[in-house]
């Protein structure tokens, strides 16, 4: 949830900003939304740069794949007490060795940076977690018009300026991949009413077999003696016929499964038809309306 002290929320994109755009049409919010469309991909600092004429004052980043319990209210909090020039929301994994090593000293401010240590090179368990707040003057340190990235060209640079980290725990993810993007869904069904959701109009034969967690959409069906496996989520109106078999899948509004079907560890994507006695093999993602049979 943004803290109240937001006013305006821009949208940096460039892939599939046409739909962006529609959707925040369509649906109204508060605070208001803006999409901005970038011509070519300009990064993550780049993207900023672009928005300078439209930022005032204090403002917050957020990165478009990140699925976390972050306190943003709090986080703000932190970074007006410790008068930092960016601060940098900071998750403790147990193997950093494949994102990028964030140190600090007992004062919380960061002292220093490295990309994908060695194992014999980690001091710490802090990795970035991809939510900053930033003053406008860290808009000065980049170029406009040029691809750049804030994480490699700009924070190792303004150290000087006080940089600091703020811990958070609960739960973080990065959503940029099919094991993630699963284990999210997995994670959120588990928190909520025993790991069991099913949506209003679910019409499910007798002889179904559920395991938790699991969640439906609306006016889902599934049929006889079809198993709806563990970290099952989905969508409205999704149809799964007799006999299937679905365990650490996530499929989205409105796809067919036919009779017999199996999916397991996949994606199934808007009006996908997964047609009687396929197999959807672990690691696979189905595209918007496409036939497996």
């Amino acid at each position: 949830m943004l803290p109240p002290q937001v006013e305006e929320v821009f949208i940096a994109t460039g892939y599939m900003g046409d739909r962006l755009t529609a959707f925040f049409r369509e649906n109204r919010t508060m605070p208001k939304v803006e999409v901005v469309v970038e011509e070519r991909p300009l990064g993550t600092g780049g993207a900023l740069k672009n928005l300078e004429g439209r930022i005032k004052g204090t403002f917050i980043v957020i990165n478009g794949d990140v699925v976390c319990s972050l306190d943003l209210a709090k986080m703000v909090s932190f970074h007006r007490q410790k008068g930092s020039f960016g601060t940098i929301a900071l998750w403790e994994t147990e193997d950093v060795t494949p994102f990028g090593m964030v140190v600090t000293d007992g004062r919380d401010r960061i002292v220093r940076f490295h990309e994908k240590p060695r194992r014999e090179e980690v001091v710490c368990h802090s990795v970035n977690a991809g939510t900053y707040i930033l003053e406008p003057g860290v808009l000065e340190r980049m170029r406009a018009g040029k691809e750049t990235s804030i994480e490699k060209e700009v924070f190792p640079f303004i150290l000087d300026k006080g940089l600091y980290g703020f811990r958070f725990g609960g739960y973080w993810f990065d959503g940029g991949t099919l094991d993630s993007y699963i284990a999210i869904h997995a994670a959120l069904m588990a928190s909520e009413h025993h790991g069991e959701l099913k949506g209003n109009g679910l019409r499910a034969a007798s002889s179904s077999v559920w395991h938790p967690p699991y969640m439906t959409g609306r006016d889902c069906m599934v049929g006889e003696r079809s198993v709806i496996g563990h970290d099952v989520c989905l969508g409205d109106r999704v149809s799964v016929g007799k006999d299937c078999f679905l365990a650490e899948c996530v499929v989205h509004d409105r796809a067919r499964v036919g009779d017999g079907a199996r999916l397991e560890h996949c994606i199934i994507g808007e009006n996908a038809d997964i047609r009687p006695g396929a197999r959807v093999v672990a690691g696979t993602i189905i595209g918007d309306g496409q036939v497996v049979g």
